[in-house]
Formats: C-alpha cells, sequence, structure tokens
C-alpha cells in the first residue's frame, strides 16, 4: 500500500497582506450584492480551504446563508461582522465562527481596509441570498440591521 505523506506547502507573506505565488482574485461574479472585495486562495485541500479576504473602505461582501460552516480571523483594519441578527465588531485576531445556515455579512464600514482569513470545508454547498422577507425578519429581531446590512434579495 502506498501511503505518501502530503506534500508541504509554502508560500512566504508579503508586507501588502498578499502572499508569493498566491494570485489575488475578484470576490465572485459581480451580481450587485457585494462591493470591494478581493479573494486570496491561499491552500485548497481535499479537506479545507484556507483563503484570505480583503474588502476596501465601504464594502461589503454578499449577506447569504450556506450549509456550511465558516471560520474567520480579522487580520487587518476593523470590521463589522453580521451574524444572524447579531452585531460583531472585529478587529486583528479575534475569531467568530458561523455555523451552518446562520445569515452573514462581512462589511469595511468602520474606516479601514477590513482583511481576514476564512477557513471552509472543502466540499461545501454555494451560497444563497437572503430573500426581502428573511431581511425583513433580521431587522424586526434587531432595529440596528437596517442601517447596516446592503444587501439586493434574491
Amino acid at each position: 500500500m502506498d501511503r505518501r505523506e502530503p506534500e508541504v506547502i509554502f508560500f512566504p507573506f508579503r508586507d501588502d497582506f498578499t502572499w508569493e505565488g498566491v494570485q489575488t482574485k475578484i470576490y465572485k461574479s459581480p451580481d450587485n450584492s457585494w462591493l470591494g472585495v478581493l479573494r486570496n486562495e491561499i491552500i485548497k485541500t481535499d479537506e479545507i480551504h484556507y483563503r484570505y479576504f480583503e474588502i476596501q473602505k465601504g464594502g461589503y461582501s454578499t449577506l447569504e446563508k450556506h450549509e456550511h460552516p465558516h471560520i474567520v480571523m480579522a487580520l487587518r483594519g476593523r470590521g463589522t461582522v453580521v451574524a444572524g441578527a447579531e452585531i460583531y465588531e472585529m478587529a486583528p485576531f479575534d475569531v467568530i465562527h458561523i455555523p451552518p445556515w446562520k445569515p452573514h455579512q462581512l462589511l469595511a464600514n468602520r474606516g479601514d481596509v477590513f482583511g481576514f482569513i476564512c477557513v471552509v470545508p472543502a466540499k461545501r454547498d454555494r451560497p444563497r441570498k437572503l430573500t426581502k422577507q428573511e431581511v425583513e425578519e433580521l431587522i424586526k429581531e434587531n432595529p440596528r440591521l437596517k442601517d447596516i446590512l446592503r444587501y439586493n434579495p434574491a
């Protein structure tokens, strides 16, 4: 039986929050549900994807939900994470776990570029944007969300 050890993968960090040998890409296909987000897929194995995202000042990710969990660690600047009806202010090295099916959005609304590592399972479902009714329910639960969320309902 051939039991080979996995290959060591190394990408040196650069001072501009990029990694040598890792391509910076646009977050995902343009659909007016997000603004100013870049993605670096640092490590992709059969088990996990370890990615770095950067949201430019005033930008935001898609308000979405899905079956897979996220683990997010802030690395650069400060930002806001909405998870369900809760609002979390993140600073470098803060960590948040977003469980399956929890609606969430990450925003660079605190005057900084917001950069973070996001770890997700390699096998995962496609994100689903929230419906207008789901957004209204979140805002009803926490009225402060009305001024924070950025969305284009499904």
